[in-house]
């Protein structure tokens, strides 16, 4: 554009009219729109605004893509927020899931949030950055449309909130855990939807918008990280996780030598009372030794932290064997709690005849 500038500035200086010139830049194969542009930044001292709906597919991209954001966010935030209330005030009445399938289940939502957040926040800012640099852009339709539609969700959501407040009321079956949820729903939604509706109507190239903007980036980034950290501390670090799923290896690995030792030596066997029931074939000397004689799977016989074999001992009385593995943490599920564990040295012991 500086070429086609300079141009005209040479034309204008030799007397040439903005008709002519432009029939010449015509011509020569120049688009009507840059001729338009340079001809009026020539005469003219302010830019030629652009209208309210200018922006086309990028600005609808970014609009999107920070709404989503903004979505997966507070409902991730919500979904962690339910689960500790859970947690610090258990409901005798409810019944929880199994405590692995919670911890996952936090563990995942604080993926949601680590991800979407700060992209919600430099998409945020790159949208203000824009709108202050052409205020006319604030009032663009797509920002309207797609504010207008997170006003509805948050209203949808302030409203089936009372509605089931009401209910739990009249039902007798009002919570103190049940109160935070509701408050939990009523605080976020409420701050988003009094948020949205001020940027609507507050004038974008304002100090006191800029400040709005400010204080509810502060306060959004607070909620987002004391909810953070609390599902750390809850669900453990990433370092603690590892250590646990090295224990639901060894328990897996420690079940697997089990059903296979059952199945070498009992196998049909099972299906009968276990006063009837015999050894087809003496208990294995050592896991090598199963491993060798396995028909379903070969089990993993080896720590798969260490790389040690697994403690293994046949009893005296011939029937009865030991399984023995070292845990970094301990095991206290309400499911299958035959193998639950202290951190350390654990030894389980087993009769071949009643598996």
């Amino acid at each position: 554009m500086s070429e086609l500038s300079a141009f005209v500035e040479h034309a204008r200086q030799k007397g040439m009219d903005h008709a002519t010139i432009r029939m010449l830049l015509l011509s020569a194969g120049w688009k009507e729109k840059d001729i338009v542009e340079v001809l009026a930044r020539a005469s003219l001292d302010l830019p030629i605004p652009a209208p309210p709906d200018r922006g086309g597919a990028r600005e609808a991209f970014l609009h999107l893509l920070t709404f989503a954001a903004f979505y997966s966010s507070v409902v991730a935030i919500v979904v962690l927020l339910f689960h500790y209330v859970n947690r610090l005030f258990p409901d005798a009445a409810m019944r929880e899931g199994a405590e692995t399938w919670q911890l996952s289940a936090i563990r995942w939502s604080l993926a949601v949030v680590i991800v979407s957040f700060p992209v919600y926040l430099l998409l945020s800012r790159t949208l203000l950055r824009e709108m202050r640099a052409h205020p006319e852009r604030s009032w663009s339709a797509t920002r309207r449309w797609l504010t207008y539609l997170t006003l509805f969700l948050a209203s949808i959501a302030l409203s089936g909130d009372v509605i089931t407040l009401v209910f739990r009321l009249l039902e007798g079956e009002l919570t103190s855990r049940f109160v935070l949820k509701v408050l939990v729903v009523l605080v976020i939604a409420g701050l988003a939807s009094v948020y949205y509706l001020l940027s609507l109507r507050m004038p974008v190239e304002r100090p006191e918008t800029t400040r709005m903007h400010g204080r509810f980036a502060v306060a959004a980034s607070v909620v987002a990280l004391l909810t953070l950290v609390w599902g750390f501390v809850v669900a453990g670090s990433p370092g603690t996780v590892r250590l646990r799923k090295f224990d639901e290896r060894r328990v897996q690995d420690l079940r697997s030598i089990r059903s296979e030792i059952d199945g070498i030596c009992l196998g049909d066997a099972r299906q009968q009372p276990p006063e009837q029931r015999q050894l087809l074939r003496p208990l294995p000397a050592t896991l090598e030794e199963l491993a060798e004689l396995a028909q379903h799977r070969r089990p993993d016989i080896r720590d798969p932290e260490t790389g040690e074999t697994y403690g293994y001992e046949v009893l005296a009385s011939g029937r009865h064997f030991r399984l023995c593995a070292t845990f970094r943490l301990a095991r206290d599920e309400e499911v299958d709690p035959l193998w639950n564990h202290p951190p350390g040295r654990r030894c389980f012991v087993f009769d071949a005849l009643r598996p």
